[in-house]
């Protein structure tokens, strides 16, 4: 009986001498582990080496103990040089006396120091730390951090040289402040950063230039949670008892939500961290909202469409075949439809992270159908979802952006839904248009066959004239448009 495979990238620190690296090969080799992907760049960071190895779990776990027992696996990136520290010290005499304790302990010389009382039972000393040697500020912050609150805000040191582990540091810093990430969830946006600078450097991208793109993103997420949350929404009367109501959030796809009566039909739903912002507007467009018989449906299997899928546990999830494995496959920690083109998989685990992704229940799927393998450009009819009277008719597409994109039809109330497929662009506020202009540079195209989707979007367009035309196009970006 064969043993399910696993993939985990081991953040590595090696001695700089001969053979060290053999040594972690060695180990990975004698637990049958298969190494998929190393980088490292001596250049700029001297003993960091992430390695991604395939193997089942137990060995995995062997391995990992392993390089753990030799001194080579790196728990957490350290802080090194001159690092600037705030520690939260109880205001009563003697009270800094147990941390500078601490640093004669390890011989740690300060570079500068400065204390301010915040009004209340404690100071806020902001000490800068020379720590030539890295090693040593895990086991200061460590031993700090048992007698008082202390908190790495800032590393001054000489980046000319463009110090990968001094950005690695600062990015996971970062990222936990904003989103409240545990050390594992802030080690993997790492490893997965790395990911991406690796793939792009290979493609000759200024490593600052990448990094940066990964902290937008970021940055744009975190920037419109809780108060600066905000949506575009407009409603669009299909029938006399059908309504539209289409929400444009800040970053992220479109939700779109069909009224009929007490019935609810979502159409995407955006990212998952704005899940209670969202249940906030929900609330205000709905009496009753908790209450309502909802149903969901994603025209593709991306995370930024999905996010609210697993957080309305009361909602039927009607899928198509392909967008349902897919999904399952998140569920089950695999990689998935995206995931599995290569230079698409760094970005797709970022998303997760910062955006608080969980998959959905796979036993909660029901499928509509699934078209045969695609033998061309064109878009398959699969099945239909009844709602409010109108029949949406799902066409499954030949899979350039995303294998399992669907676009859904109603021709009796001439409206189209067609996630990424058709996007309306230009109608893009300038801060939407540049956060979706972060996807394309770290992915390097947001498709995973450029190609065929050129092609399908050709045939989506031509599909809509047979019926046509003039149909109200919901797209997964930007405004909705006529075509």
């Amino acid at each position: 009986m064969t043993q399910d495979l696993a993939t985990r990238t081991f953040t590595t620190k090696v001695p700089d001498k001969p053979g060290a690296f053999m040594v972690a090969t060695k180990i990975i080799m004698r637990h049958g582990g298969n190494i998929t992907r190393v980088s490292y760049n001596k250049a700029v960071d001297l003993h960091t080496i992430f390695i991604e190895v395939t193997a089942p779990e137990a060995a995995l776990d062997a391995i990992g103990d392993q390089l753990s027992t030799v001194g080579y696996l790196a728990e957490a990136l350290p802080e090194s040089r001159v690092v600037v520290v705030n520690i939260k010290i109880k205001d009563e005499p003697g009270g800094l006396y147990p941390v500078l304790k601490i640093l004669d302990k390890y011989d740690v010389n300060i570079s500068y120091l400065n204390s301010n009382a915040d009004n209340g039972d404690y100071q806020d000393f902001k000490m800068g730390l020379f720590m030539e040697n890295p090693d040593i500020v895990k086991l200061v912050l460590d031993d700090v951090s048992e007698l008082y609150p202390i908190d790495v805000i800032n590393y001054v040191g000489d980046e000319s040289a463009l110090d990968n582990t001094v950005f690695y540091i600062r990015l996971g810093n970062e990222i936990r402040g904003m989103f409240d990430l545990g050390e594992e969830k802030a080690m993997e946006f790492i490893q997965e950063s790395n990911r991406i600078l690796q793939m792009l450097q290979d493609r000759g991208s200024d490593p600052r230039e990448v990094f940066d793109g990964v902290r937008n993103l970021a940055k744009f997420v975190a920037r419109y949670r809780k108060e600066n949350f905000f949506a575009d929404v407009s409603h669009v009367e299909l029938t006399a008892e059908t309504t539209l109501h289409v929400i444009e959030p800040p970053c992220g796809s479109n939700t779109y939500v069909l009224e009929h009566g007490d019935g609810l039909l979502f159409v995407d739903s955006g990212f998952a961290v704005y899940a209670n912002e969202m249940r906030v507007l929900l609330n205000s467009m709905f009496p009753n909202f908790d209450s309502r018989k909802k149903t969901m449906t994603v025209t593709h299997a991306d995370v930024d469409h999905c996010g609210l899928l697993s957080v309305f546990k009361d909602a039927r999830i009607l899928l198509n075949g392909r967008s349902a494995e897919s999904l399952a496959k998140q569920h089950s920690m695999e990689h998935d439809m995206r995931e599995e083109t290569g230079i698409h998989l760094g970005y797709s685990r970022l998303s997760r992270i910062i955006t608080d992704y969980v998959p959905p229940d796979p036993s909660r799927f029901e499928i509509i159908g699934s078209a045969p393998d695609p033998e061309n450009d064109g878009f398959t009819h699969v099945g239909t979802i009844d709602f409010g009277g109108l029949e949406l008719k799902v066409y499954e597409g030949p899979g350039g952006h995303l294998p399992g994109e669907c676009a859904i039809i109603c021709d009796e109330a001439k409206i189209a839904f067609t996630g990424d497929i058709l996007v309306n662009l230009k109608g893009l506020s300038p801060e939407r248009r540049e956060f979706v202009s972060i996807a394309p540079f770290l992915m390097t195209n947001v498709d995973v066959d450029p190609e065929l989707a050129k092609r399908g979007r050709a045939a989506l367009r031509g599909l809509l004239a047979s019926k046509g035309g003039d149909f109200l196009v919901c797209g997964g970006h930007g405004p909705t448009m006529r075509l």
